[in-house]
C-alpha cells in the first residue's frame, strides 16, 4: 500500500531515559522531540554511547520514556500496557537490525512469514504475502536458502522483507549496513529509500557519514542531545 507522504506517523516530544544506578542519575536521552513522516528516510547519527539507539528504542516502542511524550500514530505510548506495545510493534513497526536476527534453521521465507504467523494470519496467505515481500528486494530466487546460505547483504535484504511484510507506517533500521560490504550498502540502502518513496517513514540509526546521501532528513545524537548539525559545529558553535 502506497501512503500519501508528509503525514507524521511517530514523534517524541520533550521525551527522554534516565536509568538510576544507586543514586546516580545516568541521562541516557536528554529531553528530545523529533517528528518521522512517511515519504521520508531519517539519518539518526551519533558515535557509539551518544543516545541514538535510546531514541530508536522510543520510537519502537520498546521502552517507555522517563519523561516527554512519544505517539505512534495517533495512540500516546505512555499510556499504552506491555500488551498494547507489542500489538503496535507487530503491526506499526518494522524493525531491521545489524546482526540481521535472522531464524537460521528456517528458510528466507518461513523468517518472513514469521510476523504474519504471529499475527494469526493463515499459512497459505503468509506464504503469498511473504513471497511477495521476498520479491519486492529482489531475494525472490533465494526463497528456498536458508540464512547461512545467503551473504551478509541478501540475509539484510530478507530482513527488510520481513520488515515489511506487514506493511507497517515506520521501519527503524538499528546500524543496518554495519556488517556489510560497501558494495552490499549501496543496495539495502537503494531498498529503505525505496521503501521511504512508497509513503512509509524509514529511520535509519547509524555512525556513518557514508549513508548520507541516501538521506531526506538527518538527526544527529550528540551527547545525549538532539541536533540538527554535526558535532563539530555544535562545538564551534559554542
Amino acid at each position: 500500500m502506497v501512503r500519501k507522504s508528509g503525514e507524521i506517523v511517530a514523534k517524541v516530544i520533550g521525551a527522554g531515559k534516565e536509568y538510576k544506578a544507586g543514586d546516580t542519575v545516568i541521562t541516557a536521552l536528554k529531553a528530545s522531540s523529533v517528528d518521522l513522516i512517511s515519504g521520508e528516510l531519517t539519518l539518526i547519527i551519533g558515535p557509539s554511547g551518544s543516545g541514538k539507539t535510546t531514541l530508536l528504542s522510543l520510537l519502537g516502542c520498546v521502552i517507555y520514556p522517563s519523561f516527554g511524550e512519544v505517539w505512534i500514530g495517533g495512540k500516546k505510548v505512555n499510556e499504552l500496557n506491555e500488551k498494547s506495545l507489542a500489538q503496535i510493534r507487530l503491526e506499526k513497526i518494522g524493525f531491521v537490525f545489524q546482526k540481521f536476527n535472522l531464524i537460521a534453521p528456517l528458510t528466507a521465507l518461513e523468517n518472513v512469514m514469521m510476523p504474519l504467523i504471529l499475527q494469526g494470519v493463515s499459512d497459505k496467505e503468509a506464504r503469498v504475502k511473504a513471497t511477495l515481500a521476498l520479491e519486492k528486494v529482489g531475494m525472490g530466487d533465494r526463497m528456498k536458502n536458508l540464512s547461512n546460505d545467503l551473504s551478509g547483504g541478501q540475509q539484510q535484504r530478507v530482513a527488510i522483507a520481513r520488515a515489511l511484510v506487514t506493511d507497517p507506517d515506520l521501519m527503524l533500521c538499528d546500524e543496518p549496513t554495519a556488517s556489510l560490504d560497501i558494495k552490499s550498502v549501496g543496495i539495502v540502502m537503494n531498498e529503505l529509500k525505496l521503501l521511504a518513496t512508497q509513503g512509509k517513514a524509514v529511520a535509519v540509526v547509524t555512525h556513518d557519514t557514508r549513508l548520507t546521501p541516501f538521506a531526506d532528513r538527518i538527526i544527529y545524537v550528540i551527547d545525549g542531545a538532539i541536533s540538527d548539525k554535526p558535532a563539530e559545529e555544535e562545538t564551534t558553535k559554542r
